[in-house]
Parts: C-alpha cells; structure tokens; sequence
C-alpha cells in the first residue's frame, strides 16, 4: 500500500454493511486502501488491502482463549515465515490494557487511553508513537476516526499501527 510519505490517516467504517469493512484515506479524503473481515464472528481474519486488492496485511484472531488475541502477518497468508506478532489484551484490569509483541514477545507497542471512546495514544519505548481520536481532523466523515502517527515512522510500522487501530475499533464492536 502506498502511504505516501503521509503519517496522518482517516478510518471510515461502512455503516450499513454484512461485513466488517471500510476504507483507509489520507486527509485529502483520497482512499489509500481498505480493510474487511468476514461475516462470520468466530475466529475473523482481516486483511488491509491496497487499491488493486492485494493483500498488504493479515490479522487472524485466535478466539479459543481466555484473552483477546490478533496475530499479525505481513501480506496475504497466515505463514509462520510472514508472522509480525500478536496484539494481546491483559487479562484482568478495570480498564482494558492492551499491547503489541514481537514473535519473540518483546512489547513493541502499548496503548494508553480509552480504547472504546477510540481516544487512546500509541506509545513506543514510552515515546507517543500514533494518537487516535474520533475528531482528529477539522471536517471528519460520519463514521469516521482520525490516526496521526509520528512522521518517523517506517512504512510497515504505520501499516502495523493502522493494523492495531483497526483491531481495537473492532474489540470496541464486540464489547458494546
């Protein structure tokens, strides 16, 4: 997916939709990609495409467990070769706390804020890394949630991150 040197993202969700879908933007409100899930809740798998459908990530959740869990693969396919790591929720706490690790569970990302008002930030050895807050942006779309990422981050980190977002925006779904 091409991110343009852009750091500053719009997630817009399908409102009336069969599936869990929507697209990504940059804030020329031009779509950069897209993400889905499949209609059946068990077990999702979601996939952020690029413009000509290719997948550029693949979230799996793993449903057979105590806590939430999303594995992250790079691409199209669920292979042990293209594993990035997992988005893992602490088991027992007032307020959920969440985390991203690497396949050999080093804590790459945690989240700091209200996941399900979607105004929480992202933070990356303690530095605010990518914020997200329903109006981020002056003239946001209905449905519509605002990430502003550090500039210095690299492509696949930002993919990573718009990843997680979307992970969280769906555990916000669920647990309504």
């Amino acid at each position: 997916m091409s991110l343009q040197k852009t750091r500053d993202f719009m997630l817009q969700e399908k409102m009336i939709s069969l599936k869990d879908k929507g697209k990504i933007m940059n804030l020329d409100k031009e779509t950069i990609g897209t993400f889905a899930g499949k209609l059946i809740k068990i077990g999702n798998t979601y996939r952020i495409r690029d413009l000509d459908e290719t997948p550029v990530l693949t979230v799996h959740e793993k449903v057979i467990s105590m806590r939430s869990t999303y594995k992250f693969y790079k691409g199209g396919e669920q292979d042990d070769d293209k594993y990035i790591g997992k988005l893992k929720r602490k088991l027992v706490s007032v307020k959920p706390k969440y985390w991203f690790e690497d396949p050999n569970e080093n804590k790459v990302f945690t989240m700091k804020g209200n996941i399900f008002t979607l105004k929480f930030k992202i933070l990356k050895d303690k530095k605010v890394v990518a914020e997200i807050r329903k109006k981020l942006f002056k003239s946001l779309i209905k449905g519509t949630y605002g990430v502003q990422m550090s500039p210095d981050l690299d492509d696949d980190s930002a993919l990573l991150i718009l990843g997680i977002v979307l992970m969280l925006h769906h555990e916000k779904e669920e647990n309504r």
